[in-house]
């Protein structure tokens, strides 16, 4: 089905409804973040209905974002309830959400709103364009229907900079390859409708804790070089975490170190999340197709930005990457 039908169906279906769960996923980032607040600040000057939900908290550089408070993640504020319509927005899959919303059966119709191209399409509606450089694109669209439909006259200021903050953080400030005519199409619609570029830039990218900075140090000094310097890692333990003070969310950006070395064809980031557990974050060139890669071993993502879980040790994680990355360069 053409993507402007979908966008009128989804529209119109959170028209009708009258109470709506939005979710997104784990470990959330600007994108997840930007879109959720975005939809939930327009529907909610529609009078509709709405909880959101988040099974991890919202990091603190997306505290700037209004209404960021209001997201729970308290699963008591949804089990036994029933809404019209559950918005999962930016999951590849229904688990992306956590085992809350897996198992969830009190809504009406499911919507599913993404840009990655492992998304499985598991929505009543999808509305998913792997092409899109975020879910924040495939939101605005939606939201520019909801105001035409209901006579809101223009994207407000807080909505705006929600979206902005999603478009920023998943192109890294317009810098990835997913930034086309039509991310900076939206984004200068959403600064003429009160957005400000250098307050998000402020909050997204120039604002860390001594501690994110502690972490940092201590995984840069991991970085290892494989295959003539075209392969290159870092690992962060949970030991680094917990004696650097950092939390979760501070991990975050880390694999763009190794990514921007010349030479460097695949990048990626071993980070350890439990006994013999291990989560793998890659970045590419273009030459390899993460998608594909992480695909193999249950995970997904993009074509140059992929993530997938190991189990074993360390070593045997760091290995069985390095050799089957070596095969495809």
């Amino acid at each position: 089905m053409d993507s402007n039908a979908v966008v009128k169906q989804i529209a119109e279906t959170l028209n009708n409804a009258k109470s709506i769960l939005v979710t997104i996923h784990e470990s959330p980032d600007g994108d997840a973040v930007g879109s959720m607040l975005s939809i939930y600040d327009t529907l909610s000057a529609m009078k509709k209905d709405v909880v959101m939900y988040s099974m991890d908290v919202i990091p603190m550089k997306h505290r700037f974002l209004k209404n960021w408070d209001k997201v729970t993640s308290d699963k008591s504020k949804i089990e036994g309830k029933n809404f019209d319509v559950l918005l999962m927005l930016d999951c590849g899959d229904r688990n992306r959400s956590g085992d809350v919303i897996t198992d969830f059966k009190g809504y009406g119709k499911l919507i599913n709103i993404d840009h990655h191209v492992s998304n499985i399409m598991f929505g009543d509606f999808n509305l998913v364009d792997a092409h899109s450089s975020c879910t924040g694109e495939e939101v605005y669209k939606v939201i520019k229907e909801l105001i035409t439909i209901n006579s809101l006259g223009k994207i407000s200021s807080d909505v705006a900079t929600a979206l902005l903050t999603a478009l920023y953080d998943d192109t890294g400030g317009m810098r990835y390859v997913s930034t086309t005519s039509t991310t900076l199409n939206i984004a200068a619609d959403l600064v003429d409708s009160g957005a400000n570029c250098a307050h998000v830039s402020e909050n997204l990218f120039f604002s860390v804790s001594r501690q994110k900075m502690e972490l940092t140090s201590r995984v840069l000094s991991t970085i290892t070089f494989e295959k003539e310097g075209k392969i290159a890692y870092l690992v962060m333990t949970i030991k680094d975490r917990d004696e650097s003070g950092a939390i979760a969310e501070d991990s975050e950006g880390l694999i763009d170190f190794p990514r921007a070395i010349f030479g460097v064809e695949v990048a990626f980031l071993i980070k350890e999340v439990g006994d013999n557990k291990f989560k793998a974050s890659f970045r590419s060139r273009g030459k390899v197709d993460v998608n594909k890669f992480c695909a193999n071993f249950g995970g997904g993502g993009h074509k140059v930005a992929a993530g997938c879980t190991f189990k074993g040790s360390l070593q045997e994680t760091k290995n069985l990457i390095v050799n089957e990355l070596k095969k495809l360069l």
